[in-house]
């Protein structure tokens, strides 16, 4: 089932899917209730009563800054991580990625480092995401990654790997390897078991 579909069984109201979307696949960035009306392109009435609920669950936070109510996603919230993954799923090039793996399948892994997915710099030499599988376009994820570059304003590192060599890096403990995992990645296709299983 895909993720969209999931989550709007799971999250009733749409327009709070799309708030914790926005937030959270941004973590970084702060917004004021009418930019947030305009991302989500829904009723100001309802963008307000939403923020609020997730105001009062802790899961963002707020401050008046002059005259405009600012809002982001709150890190110390327990579900933080979670809900960065489920943003993530649900926006920008891990969305594309889920759509075009229906094409493009058998995609077995997508795996973003931490710092992609929150927005921040990687080091110089790091790597922001890992694709895992066989016999798909190259030229489709290249095009993706591509547009992803635009929207973000710099240069996205990523290495595609099949199932073999990825799990013989794992089994050779490959410092590349061992690097992205110690960088907490989250994962977008697949699942943590697949890691270890591959």
């Amino acid at each position: 089932m895909k993720i969209q579909t999931s989550l709007k069984q799971l999250l009733v109201s749409q327009t709070r899917l799309k708030l914790i979307t926005v937030l959270f696949a941004n973590p970084k960035e702060i917004y004021y209730v009418r930019q947030l009306v305009r991302l989500v392109e829904e009723e100001i009435n309802s963008v307000r009563r939403e923020l609020d609920n997730l105001k009062k669950a802790g899961i963002i936070e707020s401050e008046w800054r002059g005259n405009r109510l600012y809002y982001w996603a709150n890190k110390q919230s327990p579900i933080f991580y979670d809900l960065l993954i489920i943003a993530n799923k649900n926006s920008g090039l891990g969305l594309k990625l889920q759509h075009k793996n229906e094409t493009l399948s058998p995609i077995k892994l997508v795996l973003y480092n931490y710092k992609f997915a929150v927005g921040e710099k990687r080091a110089e030499d790091g790597v922001d995401l890992i694709i895992v599988g066989d016999l798909f376009s190259l030229k489709e994820v290249g095009l993706l990654v591509k547009q992803e570059e635009e929207i973000r304003g710099h240069e996205i590192n990523y290495m595609v790997m099949d199932k073999s060599e990825f799990q013989m890096r794992k089994q050779k403990r490959d410092q590349f390897i061992v690097d992205f995992f110690l960088s907490c990645p989250i994962v977008i296709i697949g699942s943590s078991s697949e890691i270890v299983s591959i």
